[in-house]
């Protein structure tokens, strides 16, 4: 998690709150720069899912925010799981990006995560002020720059929700409560109790992330918030599909029997909400079970839901496929975090 506060112009106390910064992706080494009257974020990423470090970025207009993803800058190392940046800015006309890897070899011993050598290369904007991504060498800067022509290519287009929903992306990072009044929630404190980021690569893969539930009253489905966020978002590799079923009954309750397509872009961890409002009526019996599901491509890294690390939820299970999803410290239990709301 990244923690945000200003000092106060004596450098050793706060001028108010610390602030908790919610950017898609973050994983740790924060490197915070200013160019042009904007604000770039840069740091290691993607380890949630699983992967080795890369070098994610985000820009804003103050380092409050709002924080606009740009995506990744770079990909992982070939010997060190972790990667952190550094950014120096038009030193001499030039910028640059500065990195870790584990490539030097010292007194006989090889390169390590604990021994890590310094690397550099060229860093270069286009007109939009979008950083061009950089592909690691060996010569780094020992060549004359070459720097690249044209924009930077635009993030991937996450394609379109089914009409029948109204996707709301990131209405609230890392919350504390549920906002308004569910019918039902897996937990109450969905930051506290559900930490643990799950994808479809979790665990040898799976293509559907599962939680079960039973109302304990009739509810007319209206909405429903899952904690989620992070991943590459949806493109045309990398799909989503929203998934309700009764299952005693074997039916599917959304899309006409098929389930809804979901089109999502990459968010920090926070709010991820379906309005059903344009949606023919669902009503959830009181005493029937439930599977919720989100069904992706195996081993795609498109999105991670927020778990527990115990049984926090009676009610139902959560599973990567057909298999129970636990903890995996402690072995218990998990459950996925999720609200529902009446219509």
């Amino acid at each position: 998690m990244l923690y945000l506060a200003k000092l106060k112009a004596n450098m050793t106390e706060l001028d108010g709150p610390i602030e908790k910064i919610s950017v898609p992706n973050y994983t740790e080494g924060p490197w915070l720069s200013k160019r042009k009257g904007t604000y770039y974020l840069t740091y290691a990423s993607m380890a949630q899912q699983g992967l080795f470090e890369h070098l994610s970025y985000a820009t804003a207009p103050s380092p409050r925010g709002p924080w606009t993803y740009q995506g990744l800058l770079t990909g992982a190392v070939p010997n060190s799981f972790t990667i952190h940046a550094g950014v120096i800015d038009d030193f001499k006309g030039q910028s640059y990006l500065v990195y870790h890897n584990a490539a030097l070899t010292l007194n006989g011993e090889t390169g390590a995560t604990s021994r890590r050598s310094v690397a550099m290369e060229y860093l270069y904007y286009d007109a939009d002020g979008r950083m061009w991504p950089i592909t690691q060498t060996e010569a780094g800067i020992s060549k004359p720059p070459q720097p690249p022509k044209g924009k930077v290519p635009a993030l991937a287009d996450p394609g379109r929700s089914d009409p029948r929903v109204a996707v709301q992306q990131f209405a609230q990072g890392y919350p504390e409560t549920w906002p308004g009044s569910p019918a039902l929630a897996s937990v109450t404190r969905p930051f506290e109790q559900t930490p643990e980021p799950i994808g479809f690569n979790r665990d040898g893969g799976a293509s559907r992330l599962v939680q079960t539930f039973v109302p304990r009253a009739d509810i007319p489905l209206g909405r429903l918030s899952l904690y989620a966020g992070d991943g590459h978002g949806t493109d045309a590799t990398r799909s989503l599909r929203l998934s309700l079923r009764d299952v005693e009954a074997g039916t599917e309750l959304l899309g006409a029997g098929e389930g809804l397509a979901i089109a999502y872009r990459p968010q920090g961890a926070g709010l991820l909400s379906f309005d059903f409002s344009a949606h023919p009526p669902v009503v959830l019996k009181s005493g029937r079970r439930y599977a919720l599901t989100l069904q992706g491509q195996k081993d795609a890294v498109t999105i991670n839901l927020r778990a527990s690390r115990s049984d926090v939820y009676a009610d139902g299970e959560a599973t990567l496929d057909d298999r129970p999803l636990k903890d995996k410290e402690s072995g218990r239990p998990a459950d996925f975090a999720f609200a529902l709301y009446a219509r």
